[in-house]
């Protein structure tokens, strides 16, 4: 009886085979690497473009701050404070100037409750140039004062509404009325021309 016996000391394997997966691997972890390389090469002269260009940009910054320094130290200098002041002065009536009242009147009788209406009322810009109202509102009770400052909270023209000051005030011969200071700041639209092309309304 004939018995085979198997002398190689390791499994038989297809050497084409593996040699054929293993260039394969090779050349597709060759490529990766390639595409890698690559992109951190993009990614580095980009980021030194970038920094250099926000060098430059910081330097322009740095300049006009520079500028903008001397021009505010010869504006605030004492020889300029009448100038100054009278430039401030005019600046504000042109700007208060520009305030519709008609326009004005038109939107407070829009959010105007019934049976409370308007007493005074007294423009005044802000160190920021945001127009301010000081509102004098009579009403005959406590809730006509709330409920405006509610609509004034929903318009588009009134911010930041609030009540001062309230209380029932009474008169001789006639009902006691309820009379709120309000303040608040309005935004007013652009000023519009008439037809004719005359002046813009103002005070």
């Amino acid at each position: 009886m004939r018995t085979n016996i198997n002398l190689a000391s390791q499994k038989y394997e297809d050497v084409r085979q593996f040699y054929l997966r293993w260039w394969t691997a090779t050349a597709l972890l060759s490529v990766l690497a390639v595409a890698l390389a690559l992109l951190v090469y993009v990614n580095y002269f980009s980021t030194r473009r970038s920094a250099g260009r926000i060098a430059a940009l910081r330097t322009e910054v740095n300049g006009l701050e520079r500028q903008k320094s001397e021009l505010l130290a010869v504006q605030n200098s004492p020889e300029n404070h009448d100038v100054n002041e009278q430039k401030d002065f005019w600046n504000d009536q042109i700007y208060l100037r520009s305030l519709s009242w008609t326009q004005l009147l038109t939107d407070l009788e829009k959010i105007m409750p019934q049976r409370a209406y308007l007493e005074a009322v007294q423009p005044s810009l802000t160190p920021d140039y945001r127009l301010k109202l000081d509102m004098i509102i009579a009403g005959e009770s406590h809730e006509n004062g709330l409920e405006l400052i509610r609509k004034m909270e929903k318009s588009e023209r009134f911010k930041s509404p609030g009540i001062k000051t309230e209380g029932p005030v009474s008169q001789h011969g006639k009902p006691t009325v309820w009379k709120f200071q309000v303040e608040t700041y309005y935004t007013s639209p652009a000023p519009s021309h008439t037809a004719a092309g005359g002046t813009k309304e103002g005070f």
